[in-house]
């Protein structure tokens, strides 16, 4: 049990160490390449996870090679805060990407702090102000809304929901698109463009995103991918339990030798 215990340690902080250097070494390079607004977005966060990744596994590779009692039990204490962090994320995640459950407990107190409107988060925190305009920079940047063969419909069904509400004039406006970039006033309309019809833009840095449909795009884009983040935390809550129990083992197995020559 000892050695399969020492070898999964080894193998997966090996491996996670590993990954740990790369993502770091690629976040060095975006920031000395002077990233766009959107690496900005994932350059300090992608920094500071790779940076605690590397330094755990390490700290976990290095316990279990060379059977330190004493790094054993520090690696398993980040181990542990680790786990409680992962779990607070994912309550959140679940909170705020969940209408319901964000509905049920806005607003409540938890000791003598407010957990705030959970329900309107993502909104209030992504869709205002700078945190907005910066998505924005972000999208007139990247190449978002450049449409592939498949999305010549500019059908919902085909479309991302940030292409379909920021990359398109909303359904409602009637316009008729003369190829995937220009789209015009039918000769027949008689209504006056108002709202998101007359906000829409067919200059490339412009489009729709100022439009309150490219909101609610942007809105149901956050939500899906972090739903799928949420999963994702959990499968790794998974796996670092696995490791802490099979660092527990180790640390204990460690010990047995410590107490024979004592005792």
């Amino acid at each position: 049990m000892l050695r399969l215990s020492n070898a999964a340690v080894i193998t997966t902080n090996a491996i996670l160490a590993l990954i740990g250097l790369a993502t770091l070494c690629f976040s060095v390079y975006v920031f000395i390449e002077g990233p766009s607004q959107c690496q900005r977005f994932i350059q300090n966060p992608l920094i500071v996870t790779a940076t605690l990744l590397f330094f755990i596994s390490s700290l976990g590779l290095i316990a279990a090679l060379y059977s330190s009692h004493v790094i054993i039990t520090l690696y398993l204490f980040f181990l542990f805060l680790s786990i409680l962090v992962l779990l607070v994320l994912s309550i959140f995640i679940f909170l705020v990407t969940n209408p319901f459950a964000g509905k049920a407990f806005s607003g409540k107190g938890i000791g003598n702090a407010k957990t705030g409107d959970l329900q309107n988060w993502i909104g209030n925190h992504f869709l205002q102000g700078k945190n907005w305009e910066g998505i924005k920079r972000c999208m007139s940047d990247s190449s978002i809304c450049r449409f592939g063969p498949r999305d010549v419909d500019f059908d919902a069904k085909h479309l991302s929901y940030v292409k379909f509400g920021c990359c398109r004039p909303p359904v409602e406006c009637g316009f008729e698109s003369k190829n995937a970039t220009w789209w015009t006033v039918p000769a027949t309309s008689t209504g006056a463009i108002k709202g998101d019809c007359k906000t829409w833009s067919n200059t490339q840095s412009q489009l729709c995103y100022a439009c309150e449909s490219c909101k609610i795009g942007v809105f149901k884009g956050i939500r899906k991918r972090w739903r799928i983040l949420l999963v994702f935390n959990l499968l790794l809550i998974l796996l670092v339990v696995l490791l802490y129990s099979c660092g527990c083992c180790v640390r204990n197995n460690n010990r047995v030798p410590w107490k024979r020559r004592f005792f």
